[in-house]
């Protein structure tokens, strides 16, 4: 019952806080142009096997910028974040999602000096600071665990833990726990409502005869899959702030980024979290882009 409602909750909050190398799968197919309706798909292959696959959607505009908008899902294979971290290369700038995560890429470069004995006190006591905030934020409090608990249950990694946040391309894109709090404020919302519509959502997919026997890490990652997939239709979550309003940022970051003269960016990648992105598209649109293909990569396997 306990790893039920955890996946539940979690194939709802798909967006919490967070071209890839991996062969496409397909590119405006028929069966893949569903996008931007679908923001993950489910495909079952003919000898039963299943994976979760997540878009990059590619943008143009007449100046030439390409602009990628890379959905992520916070718990997955470790080579679909490796994949990622390769592609992420290749961009000028990759803005990226994460509460209170303004310092990351920097914390990320001081934490790698420390493993190698070469970090100052202060260095080591920022970090340290860094670590401790992060603990006790509200975020943190609340999915820091949960993350941990279910990646270990289903033999997934975590993406905060294999992404490489130490970039010096990556751009932050997103708000303060303050910043989101009063968000949620002003739009009558609390940490409590996004918790109790996430449940909701999660509980209103029907999830088949998996759902009571499921304790295996095959099992839960089938089950896992299928929840994603189902949940990801659903559109209680994107009029909350979680979606509006930190989009509303990382657009904001994205136009600065793009009208910078002094540091020209021709090539962009939006990393954020899948259920962001049906809102992004039409974010993208408003501002002249177009729709140039979309590439779906594997996130989850179940291989069994």
């Amino acid at each position: 019952m306990i790893l039920r409602t955890l996946i539940l909750a979690l194939s709802a909050l798909v967006a919490l806080p967070a071209m890839a190398q991996q062969k496409a799968t397909a590119v405006l197919s028929p069966e893949a142009s569903q996008y931007p309706e679908h923001v993950v798909m489910l495909h079952t292959a003919d000898d039963g096997k299943e994976s979760l696959r997540t878009p990059i959607a590619r943008y143009k505009d007449k100046e030439g910028h390409i602009v990628d908008l890379v959905g992520a899902i916070h718990l997955a294979d470790a080579r679909y974040y490796r994949a990622l971290n390769r592609a992420f290369a290749r961009y000028d700038k990759v803005l990226y999602e994460m509460v209170d995560g303004e310092d990351l890429p920097e914390m990320t470069r001081i934490a790698r000096k420390v493993a190698a004995g070469t970090a100052t006190q202060e260095e080591r006591n920022r970090l340290k600071e860094f670590n401790e905030n992060k603990e006790s934020g509200v975020a943190g409090r609340l999915l820091g665990s949960y993350y941990a608990y279910m990646a270990e249950a289903m033999q997934l990694a975590q993406q905060a833990e294999v992404v490489d946040y130490g970039r010096t391309n990556l751009v932050y894109a997103d708000m303060s726990s303050e910043e989101f709090s009063a968000a949620m404020a002003e739009r009558g919302e609390s940490w409590l409502t996004l918790v109790l519509d996430s449940l909701r959502e999660g509980q209103s997919v029907d999830t088949g005869s998996i759902f009571g026997v499921a304790t295996d890490a095959t099992s839960l990652r089938r089950l896992l899959c299928r929840q994603l997939a189902a949940s990801s239709h659903s559109t209680m979550t994107e009029q909350r702030a979680i979606i509006v309003s930190r989009n509303e940022r990382c657009m904001h970051v994205l136009d600065q980024v793009l009208a910078d003269t002094q540091n020209p960016t021709r090539t962009a990648a939006i990393f954020y979290g899948a259920m962001h992105l049906r809102d992004m598209h039409r974010r993208m649109l408003e501002r002249g882009f177009t729709l140039a293909g979309v590439q779906w990569i594997t996130a989850i396997r179940v291989e069994k």
